[in-house]
Parts: structure tokens; sequence; C-alpha cells
């Protein structure tokens, strides 16, 4: 094989195939990326046992074949070569890599896993990257890294009445995102637990004005979008019903500036104890949410003017699963509703609530000694 690309091309496909390669593993083929030229075209895939990838950029080729040779490896040749045309042959198990006064010689690999990662002959379901890539945002955060809880380890997507709702829990808070999406109706009512490494590189490699197109291809998804397509093993687990756990009961309804509770979050964190839970105590009465926290060290006390309704509450939580819920609202001021110091807190954009709202998020309280 031999081939001819421009140095920051073939740098750019090197990247994204990398996210498909293992960090630390004894597994020689998930340490390779697979090169195969033909008709002016390179394709690199990489496969890593949890992800497969795949990605085609122009290059003049000059005679087709393959390779397989350590992405480390040729990664770091590439990044260091100046942006040039970059010539690549390989023969008889020997690669030669010119770049301007480089010249580089290596072993390429006999063996490689192949994954074609053909695309299913079904219909597919259209997102838009930068909904998608948001959608995973207001999510990813409140998956488990608890891996006996393996379900919890990934974002549920579930196909339900003209949405895509995404969800995440981890058994401290639930984070809910509803996509108004329209799909095939064989989608209609199935759910798939998508592993949260796999969203978070595929939201690495899209750009935000593409689309992404969605297949299921058995216990499988395969995403598309341009010239890159992903394969992601779905985990094969029952998910919780979060429907139950998500119920607007409230007594007291707050709403406050987002960016100001946010800042006096951070700020009461500074003196939080994380030996206890990075505990913080709220205070809600006549209109002002007062968020106390203290430690050994000391105490501090942070005052936000709220707009009331309901009675006055005293209520503890995890600064932080607090902070991140609210760090994840699309608005500039946001609604929190509370029942009472023992039961969630649900947090919304401002104007809205669970049934008319793409984005849900809830947290559960600290139970305090008397």
């Amino acid at each position: 094989m031999k081939f001819r690309i421009n140095q920051q091309d073939l740098m750019s496909a090197i990247n994204i195939a990398m996210k498909a390669v293992s960090k630390s593993t004894n597994i020689q083929i998930h340490e390779l990326i697979y090169f195969e030229c033909f008709d002016n075209s390179l394709f690199l895939k990489a496969f890593d046992g949890e992800i497969a990838i795949k990605t085609k950029v122009d290059a003049v080729v000059d005679e087709k074949g393959e390779m397989a040779v350590k992405a480390s490896l040729i990664a770091n040749i590439v990044r260091k070569l100046p942006n040039d045309i970059v010539i690549v042959e390989n023969k008889d198990g020997k690669i030669n890599i010119k770049c301007s006064s480089s010249n580089f010689n290596l072993l390429a690999f006999d063996y490689f896993e192949k994954n074609e990662l053909s695309i299913p002959d079904t219909l597919a379901i259209e997102i838009d990257n930068d909904v998608l890539k948001r959608s995973i945002s207001q999510t990813e955060f409140a998956t488990s890294l608890d891996e006996t809880k393996l379900a919890l380890t990934g974002i549920l997507f579930e196909f339900k009445d003209g949405f895509l709702n995404m969800v995440a829990l981890d058994g401290y808070r639930v984070s809910l995102k509803k996509v108004k999406l329209e799909y095939p109706t064989d989608y209609e009512d199935s759910e798939y637990i998508i592993p949260k490494r796999s969203l978070l590189e595929w939201s690495r490699i899209v750009s935000d004005d593409t689309k992404t197109k969605l297949y299921k291809n058995e216990n499988d998804l395969i995403f598309v979008s341009e010239n890159t397509t992903m394969q992601c093993k779905v985990i094969d687990k029952n998910f919780i019903d979060y429907r139950n756990i998500i119920n607007d009961i409230s007594e007291t309804s707050i709403i406050v500036d987002k960016r100001e509770l946010i800042n006096s979050l951070d700020r009461a964190q500074v003196l939080a104890d994380p030996g206890r839970a990075n505990l913080i105590k709220i205070e809600i009465s006549d209109k002002i949410m007062l968020i106390k926290s203290n430690s050994e060290i000391g105490d501090v006390r942070e005052a936000i003017d709220v707009d009331q309704q309901g009675p006055d509450l005293e209520i503890a939580f995890n600064a932080r699963y607090m902070q991140e819920g609210v760090k994840a609202c699309d608005s500039t001021k946001i609604k929190l509703n509370f029942k009472s110091a023992l039961n969630p807190c649900l947090i919304y954009p401002e104007n809205s609530s669970y049934e008319n709202e793409d984005f849900t998020y809830l947290v559960l309280p600290v139970r305090l000694a008397n």
C-alpha cells in the first residue's frame, strides 16, 4: 500500500480513531489502528472491546492496501511531523513514513481483528449534534461510578411518546433530558443503556453543525456522522424505573438566579467537610435562601434573594450534587421545588415542571441528626 496525505488531515483522523484504542490493555489488537486505502480514500479503524470506530479521510492513493500499526506509535510520529505532505508506504511488512526531511521505518503488525462497521439496512434516527452533545452534558455527570451497579454507569436512551428520554442516576440524584424527536415506529417503547464513555467520546468527535444518524443492530447501537462511524455495545441490564422516583408534590417553591446560586454553592464548598458528604445546609425564609457550611476550620454563610412560594424550610444537601444539577439548567433563573426536609428537591428551568419541561433534575437531601 502507498498513500499521500496532508499531515494535519492524517493527524485529525488518527485522533478520532484513538478514541477506540485501549489505554491500558495486554490485548495487542486493542492497541492498534488498522489502515486501509483505495479509491483515493483512507480508512482508519480501531476497536477496544467496547467501542469500534471507523473514519474516512481523503488521500492520494498510489497503491491500495492495508496495514496495522500500534496506535500510540503512529500518533506520536505523525504529531511531530511538519505540516507537509506525508507519504506512507507498507511493503513486505515494513512501513516507511516520509515527510519533508523526516524518514521513519517501523514494523507493521500481521494481525488485526477487522470490524467492517457496516451500517444496518434499517431506518435511522436523526438528531442534531448540538442537541445531542448538550443532552449528553446534561446527564453524564449523574451516572454511577459503582461497577457493581452496571446499569447505572450508563445513560438510558428511552424512546417513548415521540421523545428521546435520556436518563442518568446514581442513587443520589436523577438527571432527565427530554428531546422531541421523530423516529421509526419500531423504536417506540424501546430502550438502550449506553456506556457513558461511548457517548462522551462521540460528543468529542462530532461537529455541532451536523447530524448524527442512529441505527440499532441487534444488541449494539451504531452512530454515524459525516465520515465517522461508531459502534458501541449497550449495557444488557435493567434500568431503574425513574418515573416512580420523580414525583413533584411540592410544598415550597423558589425561583432563584442561576449564576448567583452557582457562585454561592461554590463558595460554600470552600469550608464544607468532604468527610461529611460535602454537606451544606439551606434555610428558606422570608424570601431569603441562606446557605450555610461549616467544618473544623471555620464556617460560611451565603444569603440570596429568592421568589418564595409556600412555607419556610430547612434542608441539607451534598453541595456538589446540588451545584451540578443547577449548572445543567438552560436558563438564567431556575425553580427549586421542595416538599419537606426528607424529600427530594426537584430543579427545573424557570416557568417549568416535570410535565412540560425538557430538563428535570432530582437530588436527595442529606438527613440531619436532631
